[in-house]
């Protein structure tokens, strides 16, 4: 009897010692299966590492030189701008001499108007608006003279473009005084926004050479703002666009 259970004792040891064999085996298995499949994981991740590195470092580039792109065009609209407010200061200056020597004013310093066409309009719309006169008028008349502007501005582009695009720009008055405030300026985003794709589709339409939009706008009259200079960097813009597509519609219709 004795022996008979120290032989199923040993059979029962043999048998946990096999098991204990066989899991330590699996476990080295499942390991080693790990360790194979962490591996292979790594090096994923690492290729993806490095293909991510390269996309950043390319993003990086193209944004770089987006930004110098960007900054060199911003850089030439304050010249253009500088350079336009130089020469209106000048035109003006000459005026006001020849105003005081009761002598009229150079010839060349008008240029010469292109010769109009047959179906060029009978009312003639106004060409030389700038952005000098726009400050100084506006501080002198305390802010009345940019309403009037801008108010003559939504009625000749509607003049100028209506029947071309069916669109109608809300006279600014209305704007101003109305929508304005009753939206919390949300109208008057909106209208700004607006006009300015209006003026940019007309230059367009018209083969004229010269950009504005809506991103004109935003860009330098919104985000512009941070700079001081960008919003008038934007009425310069915004005037000479104006000037254009009127100078245009006095010769072309």
């Amino acid at each position: 009897m004795e022996e008979e259970v120290k032989d199923k004792l040993q059979d029962a040891q043999e048998a946990v010692q096999d098991k204990i064999q066989d899991l330590k085996e699996t476990i080295q298995e499942k390991a080693a299966e790990a360790k194979e499949g962490l591996q292979e994981k790594a090096a994923d991740l690492k290729e993806k590492a490095a293909d991510l590195k390269e996309t950043v470092q390319e993003k990086a580039a193209d944004l770089k030189e987006t930004v110098q792109e960007k900054a060199a065009e911003a850089m030439d609209d304050v010249q253009e701008a500088a350079q336009d407010v130089a020469q209106e200061a000048k035109e003006i200056k000459e005026d006001i001499q020849a105003r005081i020597n009761n002598e009229p004013k150079p010839k060349d310093a008008q240029p010469a108007p292109a010769a109009a066409k047959p179906n060029a309009p009978a009312y003639q719309l106004p060409t030389k608006r700038g952005l000098l006169k726009f400050i100084l008028l506006g501080i002198i008349t305390f802010g009345i003279y940019p309403l009037v502007i801008l108010t003559k501005i939504s009625g000749e582009i509607n003049t100028v473009a209506s029947r071309h695009d069916g669109k109608s720009t809300m006279n600014y008055l209305l704007l101003a005084f109305i929508v304005g405030p009753i939206t919390l300026q949300i109208g008057t985003l909106v209208w700004w926004h607006r006009i300015s794709n209006r003026f940019g589709a007309e230059l367009k339409r018209r083969g004229l050479d010269y950009s504005i939009s809506s991103s004109t706008f935003w860009g330098w009259c919104i985000l512009g703002s941070l700079i001081a200079i960008g919003p008038w960097v934007y009425i310069h813009k915004f005037l000479k666009a104006s000037n254009m597509v009127n100078a245009d519609y006095n010769v072309n219709g």
